[in-house]
């Protein structure tokens, strides 16, 4: 099987990586700068490193492509990889929108594809063990969830693609859909409805040197900045939501999120599952370093979920792996498909409009009074899985 890799930043990294440890030949590396798509091609030793990444799918027609780059060209890339014939894994979020995560999905379906999405932190040890003591009774009944993450990112921290809507930036876009595939994973249940509110924070952020690399990223020089170049930022530093989830056995609970970018806790971020014989804790979300459990007498008491595996690397060793496996016929476990990018981003645009919120209320209260005259039709809300 022959694959072809978009993006040279540390998602391309990850994928080439774990593309080849399931015995796929990563034929190119596509990148849109020269420099570092060599340099990060050298370093893996891939012999093909192309610029322009539609003639590349047009000249070497690859089994798989995975689409690794910031949000704002996934669309195209997708739609494109499709025609080819192509399986398609897309790093998250599947698209800006509900309306190109639509699209993304009618292609591959259209195209008659295998399709992958990478909400590779459902795969993280401490979250696939707190799921198994959920599913052995040790909260007993399910009541809430509640994830808070916080990055401490510096509001130094040079212009990049993060601070871009348009391409795709901010931390509703790239923070929630962790938050969104994780709570399904570990409640085995469907998100149904979300309120909240994003929010900028910072209108203005300092030029630095061009971004290629996450683990790279640090801030420019206080000196610097105050005498540089500033730019715009449109992209949301903060998201808050209220998200109703569907149990499997029909019951509605509810998970309340928020991740922020530039604020820092004492104590590190966390993933709760409450139930009605205590409680799971996992801090430092999305990748977990810890997990503790409090029973119903009030006492906690840590649990262990050991691991040598780099968790970000293992994520999409992971998801590859159960592709790869999918693609050829072979038994593989449940991953995330384009579906799931779509229940993100239809969630992730009620959050972000409120309009489109008031819409649904509306909605749903229409068929709330047709109800009671006599028309039993089910409720409005969106199923969003």
């Amino acid at each position: 099987m022959r694959a072809v890799v978009i993006g040279t930043g540390w998602a391309g990294e990850g994928y080439t990586t774990a593309l080849r440890g399931s015995g796929v030949d990563v034929v190119a590396l596509c990148g849109r700068s020269r420099e570092p798509a060599h340099a990060l091609a050298a370093r893996l030793g891939i012999a093909e490193v192309r610029l322009d990444w539609r003639a590349a799918l047009d000249d070497l027609r690859p089994d798989l492509v995975a689409i690794t780059t910031p949000a704002g060209p996934h669309l195209e890339m997708a739609e494109h990889a499709a025609r080819v014939g192509a399986h398609v894994v897309c790093e998250k979020p599947l698209g800006r929108s509900e309306a190109e995560a639509s699209r993304m999905l009618a292609a591959v379906r259209t195209a008659g594809v295998k399709h992958a999405y990478g909400g590779t932190s459902r795969y993280a040890p401490g979250l696939v063990r707190a799921r198994e003591l959920v599913r052995d009774g040790a909260v007993g009944e399910l009541q809430q969830v509640e994830v808070v993450a916080h990055l401490g990112i510096s509001p130094l921290h040079p212009y990049t693609w993060v601070h871009s809507l348009e391409a795709g930036g901010g931390m509703l876009l790239n923070g929630f859909p962790h938050l969104l595939g994780q709570i399904r994973y570990v409640s085995g249940g469907r998100t149904i409805w979300a309120i909240g509110h994003t929010d900028v924070v910072v209108d203005r952020v300092p030029v630095g040197p061009p971004l290629h690399d996450f683990r790279s990223w640090t801030p420019v020089d206080p000196e610097n900045a105050e005498r540089g170049e500033w730019r715009q930022n449109d992209a949301d530093m903060t998201a808050s939501a209220v998200i109703g989830i569907e149990l499997a056995d029909n019951r509605m609970i509810t998970a309340i999120c928020h991740v922020s970018a530039l604020t820092a806790t004492r104590h590190p971020g966390y993933l709760a599952i409450h139930g009605t014989k205590g409680t799971i804790q996992l801090d430092d979300p999305p990748w977990f370093s810890r997990m503790s459990r409090r029973a119903a007498d009030g006492q906690w008491t840590d649990v262990g979920f050991g691991t040598d595996e780099d968790p970000v690397q293992a994520g999409w060793n992971h998801l590859i792996t159960d592709f790869i496996a999918d693609i050829s016929g072979s038994p593989h476990g449940r991953y995330p498909t384009f579906d799931d990018g779509c229940a993100d981003n239809q969630l992730m645009d009620r959050i972000r409009s409120p309009k489109q919120v008031r819409d649904h209320d509306r909605d749903h209260d229409r068929d709330h009074d047709r109800d009671h005259d006599g028309d039993h039709r089910s409720s409005a809300q969106v199923r969003t899985e």
